[in-house]
């Protein structure tokens, strides 16, 4: 039984690991400057493009199957 994994899917998850591991390595030189303000609207900023990436990927998928299933019926 094979898993598919979705594109939709796949993408913004691949990006908040990145995005993670990036928080992680940039910790250090945040916490010395003591700019969390910086530091957290950036975290926040790639969460919100990781979400959005998911909402439009999500919804282009929907649009390619219906016209998909459309092109099937019409054969």
């Amino acid at each position: 039984m094979s898993r598919n994994i979705k594109r939709h899917i796949l993408f913004p998850v691949v990006l908040l690991a990145y995005f993670a591991i990036m928080a992680v390595m940039a910790y250090p030189r945040y916490k010395a400057s003591g700019n969390w303000s910086e530091y957290f609207s950036v975290i926040g900023g790639c969460l919100l493009i990781a979400l959005l990436l998911f909402f439009i990927l999500k919804r282009r998928q929907k649009i390619r199957d219906r016209f998909s299933s459309k092109k099937d019926l019409n054969q």
